[in-house]
Order: structure tokens, then sequence, then C-alpha cells
């Protein structure tokens, strides 16, 4: 089956490749979703001189309202607006002649033009001015039939609800249905877009988040457990964590590709561990991504220097790649995506994420966190990308606290960092909690953190 695409890479992966050809699309939602801006994102990205894509709207004066509000988008493209992207009204024309003749002015602009999308904005209006509900239906049918017999792929646009879909004619002769829906927050808006059906294709279910921007719609897929089928690298070498004595306690160093993590309370260390982590990997040729949500980069570098760790010549070469995001803004998906990309692009073999405490707390759903944990490490497994994650610890003296939300099973390796109280001094201590597949140390050593760095001793 031919396809065309979306205009939105990552929503054609969802499809399996963009829409079937030919094919009616309903893209509903409330208003405010987005839904013009997607068709025109589509409209600009597929239409070419061969390929021409038509709107047709029920608004009177649409190029003026198309300039006005959509030129000012990346994708808008002067040079094709009414050559190659033409906009024609169709409200006048169904006001003034009604249904049967607008069905006839259709097929004119289909035989003129010989589209290869088209679009109908809005639909739902085109719903009010048919009184009959008969003859909207009709109208609808006989509207399909004609743009399936001109090979041409059709969005139409209405401001429905979840519940109109069940209800309306609209829906039961489309092919495909995209359902565009947002929340009201104070602080932030959140978007989702989820394909409640698409006929003759596979396709991702589920709903997504996606943001609009001046790009137009973005969307960012979740990250799921099903990655895991994907077939794991073999990697038996070792990789140091930039602390020789935790090298030692390990038998040479973490297994490549492995995933560990690294739990303590608040000031044991985690983040200092996390840039020796990092710091080894950029001294031994790879590029290494550092994902922070408590201290921003000139924090870290500066922190980095007073431990003799100097960050910036890699930072300049682009070997190393800070990334700070406030927990405030955070939103799982969109910044996960994030994250992949930046690690792909950078082709980095070595990723701290500090902390996934942050993850914790934009997420409601424990469950749903858990598995995406699940599905982070497996990810990044099958990359072979070695994984680091800090955790906050808030009870060290509790089992269950490791353990939250079964978070500590994912991990191929775990390191726990803990304070001691001697009289009135506090003394940092590391244990190796596990290895998988590995022998180690299990003996807590103290752990001494100074201007020269940090080291390891026996207790």
């Amino acid at each position: 089956m031919e396809r065309i695409s979306t205009g939105i890479n990552e929503l054609d992966e969802m499809l399996c490749g963009g829409y079937p050809e030919g094919s009616t699309i309903l893209i509903v939602g409330r208003p405010g979703t987005g839904k013009t801006i997607f068709a025109h994102q589509m409209m600009f990205h597929n239409a070419t001189p061969a390929k021409k894509a038509i709107y047709l709207t029920t608004l009177a004066e649409p190029q003026v309202k198309v300039m006005r509000f959509q030129q000012e988008l990346d994708f808008f493209d002067h040079a094709k607006f009414q050559k190659t992207v033409i906009y024609h009204d169709l409200g006048s024309i169904l006001r003034r002649r009604g249904s049967s003749q607008c069905l006839a002015y259709i097929s004119e602009l289909l035989q003129k033009y010989q589209p290869s999308l088209t679009v109908v904005d809005a639909v739902k209006s085109l719903a009010d001015m048919i009184p009959s509900f008969t003859e909207f239906r009709e109208f609808l049918l006989d509207l399909s039939l004609r743009l399936a017999t001109w090979g041409c792929t059709a969005l139409l646009l209405g401001e429905y609800s979840e519940e109109d879909i069940e209800v309306r004619p609209e829906c039961a002769i489309a092919d495909g249905i995209v359902y565009l829906s947002g929340t009201e927050e104070e602080k932030r808006q959140k978007r989702y877009l989820r394909i409640m059906k698409m006929r003759g294709t596979g396709y991702v279910g589920g709903q997504v988040m996606y943001l609009i921007s001046e790009k137009g719609l973005q969307i960012f897929p979740r990250l799921k457990p099903e990655v895991g089928m994907q077939s794991y690298g073999l990697f038996t070498d070792r990789i140091s964590t930039g602390l020789a004595g935790l090298d030692e306690m390990t038998g040479g160093g973490i297994t490549r590709a492995t995933t560990t993590l690294l739990s303590g309370s608040s000031g044991t260390g985690k983040t200092v561990l996390a840039l020796h982590f990092a710091y080894a990997g950029l001294v031994a040729g790879e590029a290494a991504v550092y994902v922070s949500f408590e201290e921003n980069p000139g924090q870290l570098t500066s922190s980095a220097r007073r431990l003799g760790l100097d960050l910036q010549p890699y930072i300049d070469s682009g070997q190393f790649h800070l990334l700070h995001v406030s927990p405030i803004e955070l939103d799982v998906d969109e910044h996960t995506f994030i994250i992949q990309k930046l690690v792909r692009e950078a082709g980095a073999l070595r990723l701290v994420i500090d902390s996934i405490s942050a993850f914790e707390i934009g997420m409601a759903d424990k469950i749903q966190y858990t598995d995406f944990i699940w599905a982070l490490s497996d990810y990044f497994k099958t990359c072979g990308v070695s994984l680091l994650l800090t955790h906050e610890l808030h009870d060290w003296s509790q089992a269950s606290e490791i353990t939250r939300h079964g978070i500590s099973y994912l991990a191929d390796n775990l390191l726990l960092l803990r304070f001691l109280e001697h009289g009135l001094d506090v003394t940092r201590y590391l244990r190796v909690v596990k290895m998988r597949g590995s022998g180690h140390v299990t003996k807590m050593r103290e752990l001494r953190i100074g201007d020269g760095g940090m080291e390891l001793c026996e207790v």
C-alpha cells in the first residue's frame, strides 16, 4: 500500500510509513488543539507541481486568514501558496447553492487540479449548514466517493469531543481517526495525540505527547518496553568507573552496555561519582551525555574543575554534552525523546541521568514509572550505551527505599552511598550491592572527596 507522509517523522513511524494513499482521515479535537496547523504542515510537506494540495474552508476570505495566521510557521512556503497549495471557500457555495452544487464545485476543483491531498476545514461547519441529517450523511458519502475515485487522500477536520466520535456520521465513513486533546494546567498546557482508527494498516495505539511551536506539531513518542525485543549486543569488556578503588572492587570496572543505579541520600557524593564516570569515558575517547535535573552546566563544570576534572575542552570539541532540564518543566516523554536523539547524534557510549528521582516526581502513575525506567534501561542497552542513573535515597536504613517502585531490580549494577556518624564526624561510605554475572567486593569502603577528586579507602 502506497503511503503519504504526515510531514512529521515520528507520526509516520507510528503509522508504519504514513497515511494510506486515497484514504479519508478525520482529524478531530476541541478548539485550540492544532488541527489546522497539523493539516497545513502536511500540505506544505507534500505539495509539489505534480502533487498539489487543496484546502477547502468554510470560512470567508480564507487566503487572508491563512496568510495572517500560518505564514509565521517555519513550514509555510510563500512560493507554494496558490500554486501547489491552493485555497478555496466552500462555505459561500454551500450557503448560496446547496449541497448538490457544492459537490459539483468540489468535482470541478478535483478535475482542474488533480490534487493528491485535499483538506476540508471544518467538516462540522458543513453539518451546521446542511439542515437534514440524512442529506448531510449522503453528502459525506458522495464526497468520500469522489475523493477516492480521484485517488486523493482527504483530511476532514472537525471540532469533536471523544463522545462525539461514537455517534457522528463523519466518524463512520472515515478510514482513519486521529484525536487531538489537551489538559489545562496552571503551569503548562499538555497536548496529546491518539490514533483511534486506521483501516488497512497497523499503527501504534495509545496517546503520545505533542507540542505546538513555530515548527508546527512536534511529537514525542512514548518509550515502550517492546524495544527489548531487539537483540542485544554481546559485550564482555569492562569500562572504568572513573574511580580506581571502585574499579578494583568491581573486578576491573563494570561491564559495557549495562545499567548502573547509584543510590544515596543528599550529599553522599552521587553527582561527584557520576562526573568521574563520565570523565573516564571522555579520557578513553568516548562521547558522553550528562543529563542534570538539579545543577546547571556552569555549576557542574565548576564543581568538576575543583575535583581535577576539566570538562571544558571536551564540551568545546563536541565530545561531551551537558543537558540541563528543570524538574518543574519536566515532561517525561518529551525529554526522553530529546535525550535519545542527543545520544544518537553525539554517538555517545556513556549516558548519565542525574537523577531519576525527577522522573519519579514527574509521573503520577508509579507503575508506569517503573515500566518507563525498565524501557529506558533496555533501550540504551540495545544501543550499546552504558547508563548510569543516580537516585535520591531518603532513608538508607530501609531496604524498601532501595527497591522503591521496583527500580533496583532493573539495574545490572547497584551502588549504595551512605553516611555513618563517628562521634561528631560524619563519614561517607560506598558499597557494591550487586553486579549481574560478575563477582565483586561486598565490603564497604570509605569514600573521601576533596579538591583533588575522590578516592576509596579501606575501612
